[in-house]
């Protein structure tokens, strides 16, 4: 018969594989989990892209969705309104482009969107943006941050009314193809709740922030220019420069543009 001592250590022995397989059970639990998170994540960022005519890169890892989580119905399908028809511009200005978005989306149904759920709409973008950059879709990564970005200003003049006009020049500055790594991960680090850029923006932080001359006609290729040495307009504040005589080249084409913004940001500050 086993002593009183024998039997207690055998109960404790048992107590402690019965806990350690406990423990290995709750692990393997939470790796599923985690599995089924991330599936999920990767699925809900595909069916978004796939939504908006788009392809998420194979190097992206889509292990986050850098924010994009329980978004409304109605933001997704006015995105995949307003993407297609912006796309469709091809030989267009900028400002076509928009107001083709616009005029596509320009229905009742919409009209809670423009009103009160722009910021949505701005994480949303910024989030599909992030991993398109990622996975090295340069094309889609700098669409995504233009558009961020438009609403982000439209949100700022039509809601929040804290500026008085739309800054193109910066919205233009993005979706050119010559932007900088160093803008766009500043751009989208600023506007997503992870780190998922953290890493990339201590990479790019270096490099020289490039800005777009005004004049069609700049000499410089790509009519870029380091941001930190151009030239600004002292009438509207928007349009930028590569050099005084770039600014003198451009000013019949932006004279009549200056003053509109002049009166207005004048009109603003008036009734602020």
């Amino acid at each position: 018969m086993p002593s009183r001592k024998k039997a207690k250590g055998k109960g404790r022995k048992a107590a402690k594989e019965a806990k350690a397989k406990e423990s290995q059970a709750a692990v393997a639990a939470n790796d599923s989990n985690r599995q089924e998170e991330s599936l999920e994540v990767r699925l809900r960022l595909r069916v978004r892209a796939q939504m908006l005519g788009l392809q998420i890169s194979r190097g992206s890892s889509m292990e986050c969705s850098h924010g994009l989580d329980d978004t409304l119905p109605i933001c997704n399908e006015f995105i995949e309104t307003f993407i297609p028809a912006f796309l469709s511009v091809s030989k267009g200005s900028v400002d076509d482009a928009f107001e083709a978005g616009h005029a596509a989306t320009a229905l009742e149904k919409f009209n809670d969107v423009y009103s009160s759920k722009l910021e949505s709409i701005v994480s949303i973008l910024s989030a599909i943006g992030t991993d398109s950059f990622l996975g090295e879709d340069n094309g889609s990564t700098r669409v995504h941050a233009a558009l961020a970005c438009h609403f982000e200003e439209l949100l700022a003049v039509s809601v929040r009314q804290t500026q008085a006009h739309i800054n193109w020049t910066k919205i233009v500055e993005l979706l050119h193809c010559g932007v900088d790594e160093h803008t766009l991960v500043k751009f989208f680090r600023k506007r997503i709740p992870c780190h998922c850029l953290d890493e990339k923006y201590k990479a790019v932080k270096s490099v020289k922030k490039m800005g777009y001359c005004r004049n069609v006609n700049c000499s410089l290729p790509g009519r870029k220019v380091e941001r930190s040495k151009m030239l600004c307009c002292t009438g509207c504040g928007d349009a930028n420069y590569c050099s005084i005589g770039c600014q003198r080249a451009d000013w019949k084409s932006h004279r009549k543009y200056c003053g509109n913004i002049a009166e207005e940001k004048a009109a603003f500050k008036k009734q602020s």
